[in-house]
């Protein structure tokens, strides 16, 4: 608050208004008043750039203490108030029911976004400390004078923050857009009141005309721009038109440098412009020393879905030194200022290399959208960038050829979860880990059955045991009963899951007006667009369970209740040639031997065994009493309908579970990570039960008479544990909270923020 008296401008009949212009401005300016202004004003700019370097310069110590495990999980404190809540919960509903339901989900919200609420109090009460001491007992002209100088000396930070790759040591750029995104709003913040309290000055001064001198021209130009930058940078407005976003955000940020330089005053801030402008001008230089022209591409469609992209290493310029890393394309264009507009404005689509560095091809795995990869045609290629994978480091150099050998895993099992295409990030994980002995295994939630033919083209690393393979779609083929003229159309959910979640690590988001519906389909169209989006994120996600009084009572559930483990659930089909009948006619006898073994070794035991001689299928039961009630505790296999499928889509999906030999692997529905995924985690138990299996004897006993490992609670190494997940959002947030929640290791993969 002011001491100093100034004249009430009562005539404006705006108390709010007068209220601010008596109480705050400075009723007098002079020469000694101006130099005292200037000389805190830059005091402060220079503590605050001092804060901002050392910010910047213990991200890498915080990375490297993630990495060596100290760090604080924020989900630990609900392990212990779970049991408590629970009680109240799953007693009969009342009002204590509905409060500690409420007082739980509240409590996991705070949890999940506490990284987010920390990051924006921690800039708040850094900068507003920074603006509001020692202000001339609360001039409201030193405090303009302050924001605008926050606001400048901060964007030399927001810059680098965005450079790719990041310059700090093991650290993933993407890692650092929320600190980006966030330091960004908050300085916009600042900037919009440093406007507004010059407004309320000119208002009491009747000094309007200062609006439009010309270092407050370029002013108005800088805050436009911010709020266009951010107003674009919205999620839904992102997503929407993301080109839109893409482009502003380069455009506005050289603009805004540069007219920064013209609106501060009395003293330019020539050495912040300088280093922004070589923040920008570096970010385009590195970038063409990164990217090349990739003359043909080889694209094998490997499912309505997804593609398989080829191309030789040599187009990499800069070989990745871990599993999971990325390469960024675009068209190439004959015409050498486009092209260089690609570089200035640089929309390219970031792809995840399902290779490791050692392949002399490279090979892809995207889902098909609106931007097509075509056979034979010359792509812009930029990258490659290494992820931020705690777990494993490298012992070589970059000048030195990759070898697998040569990667330090610290991590004694490794639990993948993803969705669609992100497969593409869990199989070199998967390959490196098998090489080295890490027990690993992958929990693929797909939509579409057709997209497991993918897997086809990496059967020489794949084993059944490593996979569990979700379908939350359909059992046949869609376009076997789809119209003609819809039937040659994209799957317009695929295109949305990534256009407006930014999720997919094989395709970043694209524009939606870019998008050529059938006719009978453009009416309409946002309702549609939308609803498919909700739809595909929905069936790409996995349940969850982060009671932790769950039912440990799983070994005590129906061990092998009545399911249809019938092979013809995955190999029958309406094949009709004459190859194809051979075939089936053999197995069949096969599968007859052994489903006549099975019976004979289950009565044996006690169990209720019968055999459908004409659907080749056994069912299995507990002999149990009657007052014995227990829920499935098998995931129903995935069977597929036969008479809606097409012969092409069958045949590949056959081919492919044969050769692999997962045809155990393949579930219906969504997954349900509970304690039994936890259990896996700590080298105990199973996950899925998939009915008879055979222990170290060779002796076929129900999946849940297998013998545990008995791990000591003291005995856990939960800091060598850890689950990875990419895909669609929700699945990941999920995923996320789940192992935070049991105190397992998490890294999340994704191109969103």
């Amino acid at each position: 608050m002011s001491n100093q008296p100034s004249p009430t401008d009562g005539d404006d009949g705006n108390i709010l208004i007068d209220f601010w212009l008596d109480f705050h401005y400075p009723t007098t300016k002079n020469k000694k008043y101006e130099l005292s202004r200037q000389e805190i004003t830059d005091k402060y700019g220079f503590i605050t750039t001092c804060i901002l370097v050392g910010f910047v310069l213990l991200i890498p110590l915080k990375r490297y203490a993630i990495k060596h495990g100290y760090t604080f999980n924020h989900f630990q404190y609900m392990r212990s108030l779970n049991p408590k809540l629970n009680r109240y919960i799953h007693s009969s509903p009342d009002l204590k029911s509905y409060f500690a339901s409420t007082i739980k989900s509240t409590l996991f919200f705070l949890a999940y976004h506490m990284p987010t609420i920390i990051q924006v109090i921690f800039w708040l009460i850094i900068l507003s400390t920074l603006s509001l001491v020692d202000i001339h007992n609360g001039d409201l002209i030193y405090l303009a004078k302050r924001l605008g100088r926050i606001a400048t000396v901060c964007l030399p930070t927001i810059l680098f923050l965005s450079l790719r790759p990041s310059p700090l040591p093991n650290t993933l750029y993407l890692s650092l857009i929320p600190i980006h995104k966030w330091l960004s709003r908050i300085i916009i913040l600042q900037a919009v009141i440093h406007a507004g309290l010059y407004l309320g000055y000119f208002h009491k001064k009747h000094t309007w005309f200062k609006m439009w001198k010309y270092e407050n021209i370029y002013g108005w130009i800088a805050l436009g721009g911010f709020l266009i930058m951010m107003i674009t940078s919205l999620s839904k407005l992102r997503n929407k038109y993301y080109k839109l976003f893409y482009i502003n955000h380069y455009v506005w940020s050289w603009i805004i440098v540069i007219c920064l330089q013209f609106h501060v005053r009395p003293y330019k801030i020539t050495t912040y412009t300088i280093v922004n402008i070589g923040i920008l001008t570096y970010q385009i230089i590195y970038r063409l020393t990164l990217t090349t022209t990739i003359p043909s591409l080889k694209v094998t469609i490997a499912s309505p879905n997804l593609s398989l992209i080829e191309f030789p290493k040599k187009y990499i310029k800069n070989v990745p030194l871990k599993p999971g890393s990325h390469i960024r394309l675009t068209n190439y264009h004959p015409n050498f200022l486009v092209r260089a507009y690609k570089q200035l404005i640089p929309n390219y689509h970031p792809y995840t290399l399902v290779s490791l560095p050692q392949d002399p091809i490279q090979k892809l795995i995207i889902r098909q959208s609106n931007f097509e990869l075509i056979n034979n045609k010359p792509y812009l290629v930029t990258g490659s960038y290494d992820p931020n994978l705690l777990f494993i480091n490298s012992k070589q150099s970059s000048q030195e050829p990759f070898s697998i050998s040569k990667l330090h895993i610290n991590a004694r099992r490794i639990l993948i979860i993803i969705g669609g295409s992100a497969i593409s990030f869990a199989l070199p994980i998967l390959r490196v880990m098998n090489y080295h002995g890490i027990p690993c295994k992958i929990v693929w939630v797909i939509k579409d059955f057709r997209d497991v033919s993918i897997l086809k083209y990496f059967d020489g690393f794949i084993h059944g045991d490593d996979f569990e393979i979700f379908i939350t779609g359909r059992n046949y083929d869609e376009s076997s009963i789809t119209p003609n003229h819809l039937r040659n159309h994209k799957s317009y959910g695929s295109i949305l899951s990534k256009l407006t979640t930014d999720t997919d690590t094989a395709a970043t988001t694209n524009n939606i007006n870019n998008i050529t519906f059938p006719p009978d389909l453009e009416l309409g169209e946002n309702t549609h667009l939308n609803n498919t989006l909700n739809y595909e994120n929905e069936v790409e996600n996995v349940e969850i369970s982060v009671d932790n009084d769950e039912s440990d009572n799983d070994s005590s559930e129906s061990p092998c209740e009545i399911h249809d483990y019938s092979y013809r659930s995955f190999t029958q089909s309406a094949i009709d040639d004459e190859e194809e009948e051979e075939e089936d006619s053999e197995n069949a006898d096969q599968v007859q031997r052994g489903n006549d073994f099975l019976v004979q070794e289950y009565n044996a035991q006690e169990q209720e065994v019968t055999f459908d001689e004409e659907s080749h299928s056994i069912k299995i039961k507990p002999l149990l009493s009657p007052n014995h009630s227990r829920k499935s505790s098998i995931n129903e296999p995935f069977i597929l309908n036969t008479d809606s499928t097409s012969n092409s889509a069958l045949k590949q999906f056959r081919e492919t579970i044969r050769r692999l030999n997962i045809e155990n692997k393949i579930f219906k529905g969504r997954p349900k990570l509970s304690h039994k995924y936890y259990n896996w985690c700590i080298n105990e138990g199973f996950t899925q039960c998939i009915g008879p299996q055979q222990d170290s004897d060779n002796n076929l006993v129900c999946c849940r008479d297998l013998p545990r490992n008995k791990i000591k609670q003291e005995d856990i190494n939960a800091e060598k544990i850890w689950v990875i997940s990419a895909g669609p959002k929700p699945l990941v947030e999920n995923v996320k909270l789940w192992s935070n929640e049991y105190g397992l290791k998490f890294h999340e993969e994704a191109f969103y923020s």
